[in-house]
């Protein structure tokens, strides 16, 4: 597959076209994409509205003595051998075995997903909740999974959301008629019920029923650094080597 990527180097050539292959269709499997979704300019709009998230983003940064988080704060996880450090324990290997799945049934590529993005750093964050009782006061695991505990939350719910509700009927009603029962299978099939119905049942779980503490506006500003940064990472890298993921979020139409 390496072949067929371009070389690193062309992304930083001022010469070199926006899409960087045929089509913009990595070796032809977003063929299915229409054309005027994958190639061509973007829209005006696009460029401007990210501008501004991203000054945004910046200007709306919390203060450095926000990013320190008490031993209170810090604390606010389950006791060791409770009902809820239990449930952070078995989860964590049950998400570990989905996404090791996933992984070996649709190969490295699907972790460039946002469902899948999401569902790693949700795995991690019950890993670190079930570890936290054992860590000694201030450890910077203990900081990172604080800082992860809303970005968790929101990924989860926009997976959930998203993907039920606006992407997979926009890509079943596409569909033709006989290609719509195969997407049923594929969509309700056990491993994309875990990935994209239980998602928002573990997040929930572990963000909210088994942690105390009240969010706050860094927790906030964390979430939406992460949206972000994804969003910064398929529109100028993905994008340009024809990885079209999400055609629904196109720079190339205003819908």
């Amino acid at each position: 597959m390496s072949r067929n990527l371009p070389n690193l180097w062309i992304f930083f050539d001022p010469n070199s076209p926006w899409v960087l292959v045929h089509e913009g269709s990595l070796m032809g499997f977003f063929d299915f994409v229409p054309r005027y979704l994958r190639a061509g300019p973007w829209t005006t709009v696009a460029p401007i509205f990210i501008s501004i998230i991203v000054a945004k983003l910046i200007y709306w940064m919390p203060q450095q003595s926000s990013f320190h988080l008490d031993d209170e704060i810090l604390s606010t996880h389950p006791l060791a051998y409770s009902a809820f450090w239990v449930y952070n324990v078995i989860t964590f290997f049950w998400m570990k075995l989905i996404l090791l799945t996933s992984i070996r049934k649709r190969g490295p590529g699907v972790v460039l997903t946002y469902t899948i993005q999401s569902w790693i750093m949700l795995t991690i964050r019950h890993g670190l909740s079930a570890l936290a009782p054992f860590l000694p006061r201030q450890h910077f695991l203990l900081w990172m999974n604080e800082l992860l505990r809303f970005p968790a939350l929101a990924t989860a719910s926009v997976t959930f959301f998203y993907w039920n509700f606006i992407i997979a009927p926009l890509i079943y009603y596409n569909f033709q008629k006989d290609k719509r029962r195969d997407f049923l299978q594929f969509n309700f099939n056990f491993r994309m019920i875990q990935l994209h119905f239980f998602n928002v049942i573990f997040a929930t779980m572990n963000t909210v029923v088994t942690s105390s503490r009240a969010f706050q506006f860094v927790d906030l500003w964390c979430a939406l650094a992460g949206a972000v940064g994804y969003a910064l990472l398929y529109l100028l890298i993905l994008d340009r080597i024809g990885v079209h993921l999400y055609p629904v979020f196109s720079p190339r139409t205003l819908w």
